[in-house]
């Protein structure tokens, strides 16, 4: 290695992770800004963890180079002052670049929703153990904007700088990190290549769901409530030309373990019959069984899988968890009134959902909600009595 220059595995982590983060940056900012209803936003964040991981690992990866190989040292005739604030950005870069993705991993980690991560969709992330709270998700997600924010700004002192000493110093500062060996042009070009087939691998693989990552793989307890499906109902209120239908799903069933004083060991399943939703229009109900709705022939069934179950109040409770319609599978909090009374309980509660997230009436004719509304109430009343 020439003294004017970084050696080839210093320059090729530079770039690759410079380009990473310009991607990174430009993603979160669009798919930050895409509508709710975006059927691709939950896959574009779950790649964004999983190129926020690749960043993590470079970095630290980069920091230990950086310690055991001496960089090319700055011009002589630098000025003290200068040499300071070029060494205070490196360090600035250090810092975003490596506390970026593990302010971005506390997020997820401490979100209610319990999604998992898993790297590009193959390699289980574990939680940081650090509790659940959306107090705690909230914070981190304006840290985590912040560091953004804090790298475009060093991000535009750098490559200030670097012209500067290109064009008005004249000097080799700007040439000793530029990858001009065929090698180093590889060597970026190999790691992008691993992580273009890491994205690809993503797209193949089973849909995310917390604990064990499908919601058709997840076994749940024996239940413990018995649900009464004659008392119980099932619904669905939307709105079509601006006139609000209420539906039904004659055919559901819910598998319920519930414990008053061990959340942590509740959950339940509902599985729904989506061949049975009836609104009591003649017209709608032949739609709903198409292929532009809930395609019944392809996908029988919907499935919810709680992930956590926790008591907001008095008699109130929240259950996060995954709900699969089709081949899509997104995070759904429901929120219910539970009454227990002996061995007998009743839930009333509900969600909203967007149905557009769960690829239902995406053809141009069903996108604008002056035709179908995009958000669905789904509302349950379900009665069930202690299993013996």
């Amino acid at each position: 290695m020439s003294e004017a220059r970084y050696s080839s595995v210093a320059i090729i982590l530079h770039w690759v992770i410079a380009l990473l983060i310009l991607g990174q940056i430009a993603g979160g900012f669009y798919m930050h800004n895409l509508p709710y209803a975006s059927p691709i936003k939950f896959d574009l964040y779950q790649l964004h963890k999983s190129f926020g991981f690749s960043i993590l690992a470079l970095s630290l990866f980069r920091l230990g180079w950086r310690l055991s190989h001496r960089p090319p040292a700055l011009p002589a005739a630098m000025p003290a002052w200068e040499k300071l604030a070029a060494r205070s950005a490196h360090l600035g870069f250090y810092i975003l670049m490596i506390g970026a993705p593990l302010i971005g991993w506390a997020m997820v980690s401490a979100s209610p929703t319990d999604i998992p991560t898993k790297f590009f969709g193959v390699i289980s992330v574990p939680h940081l153990p650090i509790g659940v709270s959306e107090t705690k998700e909230d914070f981190f997600k304006e840290i985590h904007e912040l560091f953004a924010y804090g790298v475009l700004f060093l991000l535009a002192l750098h490559v200030g700088a670097a012209l500067k000493h290109r064009f008005l110093n004249k000097d080799h500062v700007l040439q000793s990190m530029t990858p001009f060996r065929a090698s180093q042009w590889i060597g970026v070009a190999a790691v992008f290549t691993v992580l273009i087939a890491g994205s690809i691998v993503y797209s193949f693989a089973p849909p995310l769901n917390a604990n064990t990552g499908s919601v058709s793989s997840m076994q749940s307890n024996e239940s413990n409530w018995a649900v009464d499906y004659e008392r119980s109902s099932l619904k669905f209120i939307g709105e079509e030309k601006g006139r609000q239908f209420t539906g039904v799903f004659q055919d559901f069933s819910a598998d319920i373990v519930f414990f008053e004083d061990d959340l942590n060991a509740s959950s339940v399943t509902v599985t729904v019959t989506t061949g049975s939703a009836m609104t009591g229009d003649s017209i709608r109900d032949s739609t709903i069984p198409g292929e532009e709705w809930f395609n019944t022939d392809s996908h029988p069934t919907a499935i919810f899988q709680s992930t956590s179950i926790r008591q907001l109040g008095d008699g109130q409770y929240e259950a996060n968890g995954m709900l699969a319609v089709k081949s899509y599978e997104r995070p759904v909090t429901l929120r219910f009134d539970l009454i227990i009374d002996g061995d007998n309980a009743v839930a009333t509660g509900g969600a909203d959902v967007i149905r557009t997230d769960f690829g239902l009436g995406l053809a141009d004719a069903w996108l604008e909600d002056e035709q179908v509304q995009q958000e669905v109430r789904i509302a349950f009343e379900i009665f069930a009595a202690r299993a013996n």
